[in-house]
């Protein structure tokens, strides 16, 4: 270990100037000042600690600099027959919910299944986008993450959506917003493509009460007045399962974009905001909490995040460089996706 020591702050010393050191929280630690330009020294660091099988860890405290390092953790194999198993079942469950959108019985006779393939395929494409976004974001960024996991559910929409698991640390705070918008943004644009063809196979019908009745999203409203521009109070429109999906995927950006905790908003809020990060968490929250008078999900919302997504957002290893103009603008971009898809009473009965 004396040994380590020694070799980690020679070359610490190439770079900084070093005001103290020690083990802290069975961490390696330097505190000190940069010589020479920031970027160029934690480059010069990450790469020795690498050569080491370390990973080194940027914070900053009063006494200036914080270099921690920490041993790396081998990365374990996933397991992809459960992706594929999961996927197999995603797609039989929004068959049957596709079929079921146009009032057949899926299962009798079971070539009913049949029908439901243009909203499987359109949701499937939304959800496979949006988490394929993140993984190959995350590949780029050299984050090792697993594919897609597609969650099957016997309900409206056949799915609970899909999710990828992070298997490394995050590098740093420009990683985390690419990585966060890719999949909002994929997602966003395949919703779009498949709402728009949707909605020119969507037909005017006589409003029926007894029904549910799906709320608008500034987007969605703009683009239904386009598409039916003389529809009356009396009518409505009756959405064809494509276009359904692209509704849900709207719906299901929105939800991810929220900026709390580790969804896909809560690390684009931190990458650009990081000390103002736990306010706007808390804002987000309460917002959730008032709008539960408007749909009862968000109560619910609200306890998973209290339960299972929470308010802590790890930082990444780098916490200390800025994010570049380039990804401040693409945060701020899936911001305004977040604004124009988000559905404040997204189910009525009516």
């Amino acid at each position: 270990m004396e040994h380590l020591q020694d070799t980690i702050e020679n070359f610490l010393r190439e770079v900084m100037e070093i005001k103290s050191s020690g083990m802290e929280h069975f961490q390696l630690v330097w505190r000190g000042n940069f010589l020479i330009d920031q970027g160029k020294a934690i480059n010069y660091i990450n790469n020795k600690a690498d050569y080491l099988d370390l990973l080194s860890i940027f914070t900053k405290d009063e006494e200036g600099v914080r270099v921690a390092f920490v041993p790396k953790r081998e990365v374990q194999k996933s397991k992809n027959w459960i992706n594929i198993l999961l996927l197999l079942m995603t797609i039989f469950t929004t068959l049957a919910a596709g079929a079921m959108l146009l009032g057949t019985n899926p299962l009798s006779p079971i070539s009913n299944l049949l029908k439901g393939i243009p909203f499987s395929i359109t949701i499937m494409l939304i959800l496979g986008g949006h988490e394929l976004g993140h993984y190959f974001a995350a590949k780029k960024n050299n984050v090792e993450a697993t594919f897609p996991y597609f969650i099957p559910a016997p309900h409206l929409i056949g799915t609970f959506g899909a999710v990828i698991k992070m298997k490394s640390p995050i590098k740093d705070r420009n990683a985390l917003i690419e990585i966060g918008a890719a999949g909002p943004i994929v997602g966003f644009i395949l919703a779009t493509i498949v709402l728009l063809i949707g909605l020119s196979l969507s037909k005017i019908t006589p409003f029926k009460d007894g029904g549910l009745l799906l709320g608008d999203s500034i987007l969605v409203h703009f683009l239904t007045k386009l598409y039916f521009p003389s529809i009356q109070k009396d009518s409505e429109i009756l959405l064809h399962p494509v276009a359904f999906a692209g509704w849900i995927g709207y719906f299901i950006t929105a939800i991810n974009l929220l900026p709390i905790g580790q969804l896909d908003g809560g690390h684009i809020t931190y990458a650009l905001f990081q000390k103002k990060y736990r306010f706007i968490a808390y804002i987000t929250f309460a917002t959730i909490v008032v709008a539960g008078l408007l749909w009862l999900g968000w109560i619910i919302w609200g306890v998973l995040i209290i339960i299972i997504i929470g308010f802590r957002h790890p930082p990444p290893l780098d916490n200390i460089s800025e994010p570049t103009l380039r990804n401040r603008i693409i945060g701020y971009i899936s911001f305004v996706i977040f604004l124009i898809t988000f559905v404040p009473n997204p189910f009525q009965l009516v």
